[in-house]
């Protein structure tokens, strides 16, 4: 966990995904992985092409006002992790 589909309809998704330019601005920082495997914590994340394999359905919104939770994208796999712990229940 996570593995995530990704769905191009908003009333398909689970949860509403902003991707934040300023790591401040984000309740989660995510290091983005192609192995499921490694996508054990909610800040590594691994997607699937196919939907049955996934854990939650995300849709990916163009604003933050719109999204359930904002994410930061980081290379790092040790800079991951909550930066606003209210949001990990989503997850």
């Amino acid at each position: 966990m996570p593995k995530f589909f990704v769905t191009d309809i908003e009333s398909d998704a689970d949860i509403k995904v902003h991707i934040a330019d300023i790591r401040s601005e984000a309740h989660l920082a995510v290091y983005e992985t192609d192995s499921q495997w490694e996508a054990t914590e909610p800040q590594i994340w691994a997607f699937t092409d196919i939907r049955s394999e996934a854990d939650k359905v995300v849709y990916f919104t163009d604003g933050a006002w719109n999204a359930d939770i904002v994410i930061f994208k980081t290379d790092i796999m040790s800079d991951a992790g909550w930066l606003d712990s209210s949001k990990e229940g989503l997850l």
